[in-house]
């Protein structure tokens, strides 16, 4: 297995970001699409394994309509909104129902203008599967999750008006919520299977095909594991907190910061230490939250690596540890807040360095005549790349 490697620098990506976000301020926005290519071309052409290097092939001009079209919506929604309410909820359907449509073409779109080694990557997913995946399994998520139980708990009682609720039926009605929240607990972990499969199982490199085998109980078991993590962060959390303000200050002195905050004419004793208790809880819950996203992105990054390959030669495997994805995480939050977002630069640089680094390939049994054969292959096809509109959403794995 070979690491991949990141040779981009912070000071490189800086000069790039800092004409960039000038170019968009001047040009009113109208720029960002052309930023947008000349961030993935710096963050592509740096990211290297065994001297070969990742290219990003749109342009600003391929971006440009896709972007002029998100604005005009976004425009024609304020003002629908701000003149018919009803409007801008319409607008939303529509947009809401787009969305697998939009994953798609950006699916299609981005990996249609990535290329390794002068090969190109493609996507073969089809539109059905992806509102499938996209829409049909969300909708029933959301439905398990929070319109099963909300109806079973509001709308029975409301229905049946003032006989109440029979004894047989309140006895059904925690079961069927327990049932629906259960069924939602297990289609999370489906769609992480589906949407990691069709992402990966629709992915080409040149000719070659990448498979991926997952199973939903192993996706289940990590979200099992996190959901306990959250309850144990916290639970010590708090219960951190609670002790420095009992040591601190006392009951008695809790009551009566309570108090004179509840009533200004007693003065402001304690509100100062009422702040910093807050902010401390603020950060706290920011940085705990952080911790348990590390874990899960690590974990579920792990299990769908070393169950890939490319054309059943070459397989994969990634090496990112919770703890350094959780201190690059805080690190560079807290950078980012003490230089105002001046430091954004070097902070995009340093994830992207983990990241990369800590994605294998296997490199050992015939990969470079694998990457000459495809090299081949694609020299053979020729390009087909046009300026058809299409559009790139950012979506990634």
């Amino acid at each position: 297995m070979k690491a991949l490697c990141f040779k981009g620098s912070g000071s490189e990506y800086f000069k790039i970001w800092i004409v960039n976000i000038l170019l968009i301020i001047v040009t009113l926005g109208l720029y960002y699409p052309w930023a947008k290519v000349r961030n993935h071309r710096y963050f592509y052409a740096n990211t290297i394994l065994e001297e070969r290097n990742f290219e990003y092939h749109a342009t600003g001009k391929q971006l440009f309509l896709g972007f002029l079209v998100a604005m005009v919506l976004f425009i024609t929604y304020i003002v629908i909104s701000k003149i018919l309410p009803i409007g801008g909820f319409m607008i939303m359907g529509i947009l809401f129902v787009a969305i697998p449509w939009l994953i798609w073409r950006s699916l299609k779109f981005s990996l249609k203008m990535t290329s390794f080694s002068n090969v190109r990557f493609g996507f073969k997913g089809t539109l059905r599967q992806a509102y499938i995946n996209f829409f049909v399994f969300p909708f029933l998520f959301i439905l398990a999750l929070y319109g099963v139980p909300m109806g079973v708990a509001v709308g029975v009682p409301m229905m049946l008006g003032e006989e109440g609720v029979a004894p047989w039926l309140q006895a059904i009605l925690p079961l069927a919520i327990i049932i629906s929240i259960g069924f939602a607990f297990y289609l999370y972990g489906f769609m992480k299977k589906k949407n990691t499969s069709y992402r990966l199982n629709g992915t080409r490199y040149g000719q070659g095909i990448f498979e991926t085998n997952l199973e939903v109980k192993k996706f289940l078991f990590i979200l099992l594991k996190t959901i306990g993590m959250s309850i144990l962060v916290i639970g010590v959390f708090v219960l951190l907190i609670g002790s420095v303000v009992y040591t601190t200050i006392g009951l008695e002195g809790v009551l009566e910061m309570k108090y004179n905050m509840n009533n200004p004419q007693a003065g402001h004793t304690g509100l100062g230490l009422m702040m910093m208790i807050y902010i401390s809880a603020y950060l706290g819950f920011i940085f705990s939250s952080m911790l348990i996203m590390a874990y899960s992105i690590t974990r579920q990054r792990s299990y769908i690596y070393q169950n890939t390959s490319l054309d059943k030669k070459i397989s994969f495997a990634s090496t990112l540890k919770a703890k350094s994805l959780a201190w690059v995480m805080v690190t560079n939050f807290i950078v980012i807040l003490l230089t105002l977002g001046l430091a954004f630069p070097w902070t995009k640089v340093r994830m992207a360095r983990l990241i990369v680094e800590n994605t294998l390939v296997d490199t050992e049994a015939g990969f470079y005549e694998y990457i000459t054969q495809k090299e081949k292959e694609e020299s053979s096809l020729g390009e087909q790349i046009g300026d058809a509109f299409d559009v790139d959403v950012g979506i990634g794995l």
